[in-house]
């Protein structure tokens, strides 16, 4: 019987498991890997641990900081554990592939997927060369495999930019990175640091039609788009196709429980202990959220370990809950649930860019100068200031 198991050792879970084991005896990681760390061993970029440890890693140090506290904490840690079904009894009966075990509480920390080429409905032909920017990042910085030389990217999400400078770095041609959306999708400093600094121009308001290529990728059709509608198309060669349109929380196995899930984030309604709709079973990280940073995520690694060990000691605090709704210009808001008993950071995302604009809750207000949709916001509010279910709004300001 385990205090507290933790789903996933990516940097959410391990800080989860860590934060569990500092209140109870028996913690453990179950990952779906050969090891820990999830994708932070692919990412050998630097730019990790800023704000969690106001020092400046690549992804394989800050992945190797967390598993060295693994390990000192003495915590176990089974590999390429698949979790077949979780069940809630008196507690919780966890399936895998490594057998059945029993936990007081359970972390989700199951990070997110990529986005395919199915998910998108991209028509054309089936040849090879078509990787999710993950995939191709993993084929560069772990295998030392450079899968292609004339690339096209769809998406400009951050994994996408970072992607981008990659392959340009080892000397392939980058020809151009396409967004749908009329402004970029990822954070300005990668804009800046891994397109600008590199000569890799950005289509805004583009699209991949269709994908050509017998045996493999030959070329895109790209279509200009303008309210919603393909105004023109071009065809442009190349042999590879990344597709980087976005992730999606990997909440299975919640879902089969019975969680109730967000559809605006994709990962679970929590409350400010990122407790579940189901009692004892906590989320943090990606599965939760899709965060602009991995600090982010092990800052939520951190309240859902902390709480998971109070719940398995029977010491979480029974509170009611106020609902906080997303309103206009606010794409998700998390966590759902606050009571008003201490302080919280509801963290937030906009839905697009704007210039001088405030953002409310109940009678809380603050003013931005500006807000960028792939930056993750935090609204603090402190203990007292919500009574009863509220509505984020956002204003534009003159």
């Amino acid at each position: 019987m385990y205090d507290v198991i933790v789903i996933g050792g990516g940097p959410a879970g391990m800080t989860a498991a860590i934060e569990a084991k500092k209140k109870v005896g028996k913690v453990a990681i179950f990952e779906r890997n050969e090891y820990l760390g999830g994708i932070l061993p692919q990412c050998i970029h630097n730019g990790f641990g800023i704000h969690y440890l106001k020092r400046d890693l690549t992804g394989p140090e800050f992945a190797n900081y967390l598993i060295d506290k693994v390990r000192k904490e003495n915590i176990d840690v089974f590999y390429e554990a698949h979790i077949k079904s979780v069940k809630k009894d008196e507690n919780f009966i966890i399936k895998s592939s490594g057998g059945i075990m029993e936990a007081r509480a359970i972390v989700f920390a199951t990070g997110c997927m990529e986005k395919t080429r199915y998910m998108l409905n991209i028509a054309g032909d089936r040849p090879s060369g078509v990787f999710t920017a993950g995939t191709a990042q993993a084929f560069i910085d772990m295998y030392g495999y450079l899968p292609g030389k004339k690339i096209v990217i769809l998406g400009s999400g951050d994994i996408g930019l970072i992607v981008a400078r990659r392959f340009a770095m080892e000397g392939a041609k980058v020809i151009g990175v396409y967004e749908i959306l009329p402004y970029p999708s990822g954070l300005p400093r990668n804009i800046a640091q891994c397109l600008d600094d590199y000569n890799i121009p950005l289509y805004l308001e583009h699209t991949i039609l269709e994908i050509r290529g017998k045996k493999r990728v030959e070329g895109v059709v790209v279509g200009k788009i303008k309210n919603e509608k393909v105004i023109e198309k071009k065809f442009v060669e190349c042999d590879t196709v990344i597709i980087a349109a976005g992730l999606i929380p990997n909440n299975r196995i919640l879902k089969n429980m019975g969680a109730e899930i967000d559809p605006k984030t994709h990962g679970p309604v929590v409350n400010e202990f990122f407790e579940s709709s189901i009692e004892g079973v906590f989320s943090c990280g990606n599965s939760l959220v899709v965060n602009d940073l991995v600090d982010y995520a092990v800052f939520q690694g951190e309240i859902a370990g902390k709480n998971a060990s109070l719940y398995s000691l029977d010491e979480l605090p029974k509170r009611k809950f106020f609902r906080i709704k997303s309103g206009k210009g606010i794409r998700f808001v998390v966590p759902q649930k606050v009571s008003g008993e201490e302080n919280v950071n509801i963290i937030l995302r906009v839905e697009k860019p704007y210039t001088k604009a405030r953002i409310r809750i109940g009678n809380v207000e603050r003013k931005y100068r500006y807000l960028n949709p792939a930056t993750m916001l935090f609204f603090p509010l402190q203990k007292g200031e919500i009574e009863e279910n509220e509505t984020v709004f956002l204003e534009e300001m003159k």
